[in-house]
């Protein structure tokens, strides 16, 4: 399956497009990918949450959860609204306040940098800041405003990213 040509973004059951980018639908932010491997369409809520402890974080999807995501689909894909469940799992992921990278030293220990904020972007941009953090380590590069410490602000809950 090539998934660059949009025939591949069609469900052989269906027949609709199986894409969503980054839609607002009320005050929440939805996205969705096309079908992989005849698995189904993904959807999800993309708004940031409450603060989780990775380590307790309940992993199993809520009954709001699941609601939103059906309605998110019938608002994009009317004919899939009724669609079967084949799966659903809560996907935690970091990130920063703001949205963007966190790449900079510790405030307040000298030979610790902080780097993260990527979530599901950090996989596809894993060597380009790696080259910068040993960049930054090696005192050849500064850090960039945008991904430095002191930027930071507290988040707003219920508002993307």
């Amino acid at each position: 399956m090539d998934l660059r040509s949009p025939s591949s973004w069609t469900t052989a059951s269906t027949g609709v497009s199986s894409y969503l980018n980054d839609q607002h639908i009320g005050d929440r932010l939805v996205y969705g990918l096309p079908s992989y491997d005849r698995r189904g369409l993904k959807v999800a809520d993309d708004t940031a949450g409450e603060e989780v402890n990775p380590t307790t974080l309940d992993r199993t999807p809520s009954a709001a959860g699941l609601a939103g995501a059906r309605a998110a689909l019938g608002e994009r894909f009317p004919a899939m609204a009724d669609a079967p469940l084949l799966e659903a799992r809560v996907c935690q992921y970091e990130a920063s306040t703001d949205g963007h990278f966190l790449v900079d030293r510790h405030p307040g220990i000298e030979n610790v940098w902080l780097v993260g904020g990527g979530s599901g972007h950090g996989f596809k941009m894993g060597p380009a800041l790696g080259e910068h953090v040993a960049a930054m380590v090696q005192g050849s590069a500064a850090v960039h405003p945008l991904f430095a410490y002191g930027r930071l602000r507290p988040r707003l809950i219920g508002r993307p990213g």
